[in-house]
């Protein structure tokens, strides 16, 4: 089982934000540390672990690493990330019960989205 997944990030405040935003995602712990603080998001098993460090700048994508979130409305979350200008990939249906798309969040992170079908 996986605890959570760990994000790196130099703004913890709109990370934690726009996981509110977009997938409803609560914040579950929020704790300083030496040097930065931590926020733990979701309240189910796996948790979205953000951490922010003093002097952290990112350096590029998080290459090879892909973030899958279930939806229940993909179309609708398309639309949220339309109304906020964030690229992402159109809908990809691999199979008649699953739609998903990518897009990278303001952390350079590739971020899936997957609705599963009843047919």
């Amino acid at each position: 089982m996986i605890c959570h997944v760990t994000v790196l990030t130099e703004k913890l405040q709109e990370s934690i934000d726009f996981y509110a935003w977009l997938l409803d995602l609560p914040l579950f712990r929020r704790f300083e540390i030496e040097g930065g603080e931590i926020a733990f998001l979701g309240e189910n098993e796996t948790k979205l672990e953000l951490i922010y460090r003093d002097g952290y700048k990112r350096t590029g994508m998080a290459e090879g690493i892909t973030v899958g979130f279930a939806v229940d409305s993909l179309e609708d979350k398309m639309a949220m990330l339309d109304e906020k200008h964030i690229a992402h990939s159109a809908i990809i249906s691999p199979n008649p019960n699953t739609l998903f798309c990518y897009f990278n969040d303001l952390n350079g992170i590739n971020i899936q989205l997957m609705e599963t079908v009843m047919t």
